[in-house]
């Protein structure tokens, strides 16, 4: 639930109180106000503000108290607490920071020090705000991401039963798509992509949400839409798909869409996976029939009838999962031995890939970006120089400045490793990273000068983690940078060449774990002295 005001101020002095509503008002901030603990509570449940500005001392419940409980509350985990009190004692302040407040303000105070403050925590809610759509959303499309859709259909599934509402479900796959990044490269695929998400999104309705299930698949959820409507909505979608997708590099190819319609009301739908099973049969039924149409699971009552059971198909699921996450794992680390064996070549970047990946780990798990994204995103950092096994010894382990062409050369080494990896789809994700691992926030970087939000979280980790421990280690052609050095360099390039998110996780993550990353970082540097000691 988004705030529906700036700040709440909770104040029971009158006098305080209007003082600090006209400085906030007259700095153009919304806000609500208080002038007990009881209301206040009822107030900040409602209205989820940026910022709390909170007296200690008020009637029914003080304002330590009150940090406490909303610090216990999961939606109000970003909000940023201001204690605004007389007490100016050292015991006080530790006692109200240890109870979770993030700022101490004494009174009497001026505006200055209260509008900074208070500029502080709008920064900081919009940073996390920003982390936790970046966890939930598809880095490239800006729709849901698989992981955070299925909670949206549970939870949408759920009031449907509550309240006896409708709801439909419409799964689409892009008809041979394969050939769309094979003929015209993985660029134009991407675009293809975008705008396939936009042609979604123009064609539901406002209360419908899409998604990104993964790959070109594609998933959206129509409250109170009976089967009939869904149809219309997938019709449109398909045709939409067929005859506007604006991607100039695609010339007279014409991409299309099959979709399958599964509804609530359905006797067979007992859970969300039935839900999305079903749709996802109708989906493969349209295939099946030729592509490039919309078939509902009501069809498939007759001619097609379901085989085994909801729970029978999620365990069936689930099982297909693990294995395939095992032989996942055993690809990775197959590769990563590779590529240890290829750095191996060059003492000055073995335990880099190593070294990457646990960077990239501890970062991505900062920003709480969720067991599955940690993983890719290591993963990614341990095979992102797999390239480097077509550059010629005598560019690697060059003892002076590269010439011009010998950095084209180097610049190769992402799509090398895409080059590599392409064959296997369970490394979608991490090739993607790897892709635009070189990407600039500021859009300077290469190989498509993306910027900002546009370069995957993944990649921009990637990044960040590569840098840090280049700078880290000694190479051949220069000593290398204490670990208080390296972070100072990364600020000043902190909103031009990293993003300031992976930044602030990197300074946070090192702040809190300082001696791994002491450690880790001599580590590699014993394995300069003693070869044998590379891994």
């Amino acid at each position: 639930m988004e705030p529906t005001c700036d700040i709440c101020i909770i104040e029971d002095d009158p006098n305080d109180l209007r003082l600090v509503q006209r400085i906030v008002d007259q700095a153009g901030y919304e806000s609500k106000s208080a002038v007990d603990g009881r209301s206040a509570w009822e107030l900040i449940e409602e209205h989820r503000p940026r910022v709390i500005l909170a007296d200690w001392d008020l009637p029914h419940c003080d304002g330590l108290e009150l940090c406490r409980k909303v610090r216990a509350t999961p939606e109000l985990k970003s909000t940023y607490f201001i204690m605004v009190t007389g007490r100016d004692d050292k015991d006080a302040r530790e006692f109200a920071y240890e109870s979770g407040v993030d700022d101490y303000l004494v009174k009497p105070f001026d505006k200055t020090s209260l509008l900074a403050r208070i500029r502080v925590g709008a920064r900081m809610w919009e940073a996390n705000a920003c982390l936790r759509r970046a966890a939930i959303t598809d880095g490239l499309t800006g729709l849901y991401n698989h992981d955070h859709f299925n909670t949206v259909i549970d939870h949408e599934l759920h009031r449907a039963r509550r309240y006896g509402n409708r709801l439909a479900l419409i799964m689409l796959d892009l008809d041979h798509f394969k050939a769309v990044n094979d003929t015209f490269g993985h660029l134009v695929g991407n675009e293809t992509l975008i705008e396939v998400s936009r042609v979604l999104n123009e064609s539901v309705r406002d209360f419908d949400t899409v998604g990104r299930f993964g790959g070109e698949e594609f998933v959206i959820v129509a409250p109170e839409a009976t089967l009939e409507d869904a149809m219309t909505i997938s019709e449109r979608i398909r045709t939409g798909i067929a005859g506007s997708l604006n991607v100039e590099a695609l010339r007279d190819h014409v991409v299309t869409a099959s979709l399958g319609v599964a509804t609530a009301d359905d006797a067979r739908v007992r859970t969300s996976t039935d839900l999305v099973d079903l749709a996802d049969r109708a989906l493969y039924a349209a295939k099946n029939s030729g592509r490039n149409m919309v078939r509902s699971a009501h069809d498939l009552e007759d001619d097609e009838p379901i085989a085994i059971q909801g729970d029978e198909v999620e365990s069936l699921r689930k099982r297909v999962a693990i294995l395939s996450v095992r032989a996942k794992d055993v690809y990775v680390q197959t590769v990563s031995s590779l590529v240890q064996a290829l750095e191996e070549k060059d003492p000055f970047t073995a335990r880099h890939s190593v070294n990457v990946s646990a960077y990239c780990g501890k970062i991505a798990r900062e920003m709480a970006l969720g067991e599955a994204a940690i993983t890719s995103i290591s993963n990614a950092g341990l095979l992102h120089d797999l390239g480097k096994v077509g550059i010629p010894d005598r560019i690697l382990m060059k003892p002076a400045g590269l010439s011009v062409t010998e950095a084209m050369v180097m610049k190769q080494v992402p799509a090398i490793t895409v080059r590599i990896l392409d064959h296997l789809r369970i490394l979608d994700e991490e090739m993607q990273m790897i892709r635009y691992q070189r990407e600039f926030y500021d859009g300077t970087g290469y190989p498509d000068q993306l910027c900002g939000d546009q370069i995957p979280i993944g990649s921009r980790i990637l990044l960040l983690a590569n840098a840090f421990d280049a700078m880290t280690t000694d190479r051949i052609y220069r000593a290398c940078r204490s670990i208080d050095e390296t972070l100072d360099d990364i600020k000043a390039h902190s909103g031009t060449q990293f993003d300031p998110q992976v930044v602030d996780a990197l300074c946070a993550s090192v702040s809190t774990h300082r001696e791994e990353y002491l450690n880790r970082v001599r580590a590699t540097a014993d394995s300069l002295r003693s070869p044998a000691g590379v891994l």
